[in-house]
């Protein structure tokens, strides 16, 4: 997208050549730029005529009032093109087209602007706006590795919050730092999905599943995660009665932690074991795994395991059998 820092807050009309697959982020990005909070009024077919002539003709508007036309046709242009020169000096206007500009949108006399189709160069603007406010510094690296995660641009302020606030003082924000973020959100997310399974609420356990694969993590990871983490749950299983009667997370913190230092054997692969979860990780795990049975674990871990066996022998439906094992979970 071409600079347009130097029009903020000045009304004007602009007219921005963009594609039908970017229309709602190009809008909310481009109004954003014009002005501080904008209150956006989307209009399209056969309604746009009539609105225009009724947002012409009153007395007060809010003065964040942001109009925008999607692909008016050239009868259209000519029929309110006074009405549009008379909003411009109170409001901004964006008429937004999904192909080049005709000889009937020059009528209006606005200022054109081409919008960055590439997802990567919109992003990049976004983040560069967005850590230059935390006065934070990304590697290429980094950067690289976050837009091969980001599938919904939505979530990307999230993602950016996140980062900044894993990375503390630091300046840098490294590829590891994204790696490790996305690693703790997905777990985060599956966490979520056991406590799901755990209410029998299969609705929500699905739409978890869904959100990871929306936002690029590769099914077999799930699958990866899902077995971790029905063993981190068959330990904290078997430890039940040690914690049971630690409700509170400041005493479980400490007995999670006087078991911890209490052992005398170290495992290599800590990772698969309870003891050497983050406390607040393992507390989650430990309150999930005194709603489910461990029958229902059990059963989960082969469902899995069967899983395993069955995209080892050659299969194409990965995710529906995924899914419904997490049904029938």
């Amino acid at each position: 997208m071409t600079d347009i820092q130097d029009i903020h807050d000045r009304k004007q009309i602009l007219i921005a050549v963009g594609s039908k697959e970017n229309i709602t982020e190009d809008i909310h990005s481009l109004s954003e730029q014009l002005i501080d909070n904008p209150a956006l009024t989307v209009i399209t077919g056969k309604e746009m005529r009539n609105t225009v002539i009724e947002i012409a003709s009153a007395l007060f508007l809010d003065e964040n009032l942001v109009l925008v036309l999607v692909d008016p046709d050239k009868e259209l242009i000519h029929d309110v093109r006074k009405q549009m020169h008379a909003l411009k000096e109170r409001i901004h206007i964006i008429i937004y087209l999904t192909a080049p500009p005709s000889e009937g949108h020059k009528l209006i006399e606005g200022k054109i602007i081409v919008m960055e189709q590439k997802k990567e160069r919109r992003i990049e603007e976004k983040v560069r706006g967005f850590i230059r406010k935390y006065e934070k510094k990304m590697t290429h690296e980094a950067f690289r590795l976050l837009v091969g995660r980001i599938r919904d641009e939505s979530v990307l302020e999230s993602e950016l919050t996140k980062l900044v606030t894993y990375v503390g003082e630091r300046r840098d924000i490294k590829s590891k730092d994204v790696l490790a973020v996305g690693v703790e959100t997905h777990e985060e997310s599956l966490i979520t999905l056991f406590d799901a399974l755990a209410k029998k609420n299969k609705k929500e356990a699905i739409t978890i599943f869904e959100n990871l694969l929306l936002n690029g993590f590769n099914i077999l990871a799930i699958h990866s995660f899902l077995v971790k983490q029905i063993r981190l749950l068959l330990q904290a299983k078997d430890m039940e009665e040690i914690f049971k009667a630690s409700p509170e997370y400041a005493i479980f913190a400490k007995t999670f932690g006087k078991w911890k230092d209490g052992m005398e054997m170290k495992p290599l692969e800590k990772k698969h074991y309870l003891p050497f979860q983050k406390p607040y990780y393992a507390y989650n795990l430990s309150k999930i795994s005194q709603r489910m049975s461990k029958k229902d674990l059990i059963a989960f871990f082969d469902m899995l395991a069967a899983f395993d066996v069955k995209v080892k022998s050659g299969t194409k439906h990965e995710r529906a059998l995924l899914e419904q094992g997490l049904i029938g979970a």
